[in-house]
């Protein structure tokens, strides 16, 4: 199976359903972008990271990464192997300095800890195919107001249902528009 590495660049959360978070991994090679899809808790982990914040007590994934320090384990890679029934799946690597062994895990959690403790995320490319998109919009200015006979509460419908339906690189933009009209940008 061939691999190639992927950034996390920013999660987005929900705007109809404020618990449904979603992590966008990119792929600067492919220039494809992939949603996954996170939990609230996660979410707040990998913010943390991405904007290097110290919660008040260890996370979880410091729990991990401290016990690992106690045994002279460490992260070498993570690996998103695989795609299943809306769920990707994760590999840590982790070695003894002698060994690898390879630990399944969850995408978000995994992806944690590599920001964690900065090392390569990979994706299957076979994965990045079947999820990933190519943004289309990125380089077009959203207007800031409303057209004609259009409203907010219409955007903002045609918002949930993108997220319904899994439509995330329309949705990214919907949000996008909405964010500037209440913001008066």
């Amino acid at each position: 199976m061939t691999y190639k590495k992927v950034y996390p660049t920013e999660v987005l959360q929900g705007f109809t359903d404020t618990s449904m978070f979603v992590l966008m991994l990119y792929d600067p090679i492919g220039e494809k972008k992939v949603p996954v899809t996170i939990g609230e808790h996660e979410a707040e982990m990998i913010i943390l990271e991405q904007e290097q914040r110290q919660a008040r007590r260890p996370m979880t994934y410091q729990l991990i990464v401290s016990m690992m320090n106690a045994f002279a384990l460490s992260l070498k890679l993570v690996r998103i192997d695989r795609f299943e029934e809306g769920i990707f799946y994760a590999t840590l690597v982790v070695s003894d300095g002698f060994n690898d062994k390879e630990i399944d895990a969850r995408a978000s959690d995994a992806v944690v800890l590599a920001l964690h403790q900065a090392v390569d995320i990979e994706m299957a490319e076979t994965v990045l195919e079947e999820t990933g998109f190519t943004p289309q919009n990125d380089d077009i200015e959203l207007g800031n107001t409303l057209s004609a006979g259009e409203t907010l509460e219409e955007l903002e419908e045609e918002l949930r249902i993108c997220e319904e339906n899994e439509e995330y690189e329309r949705a990214e933009e919907i949000m996008k528009r909405i964010n500037k009209i209440k913001n008066g940008q």
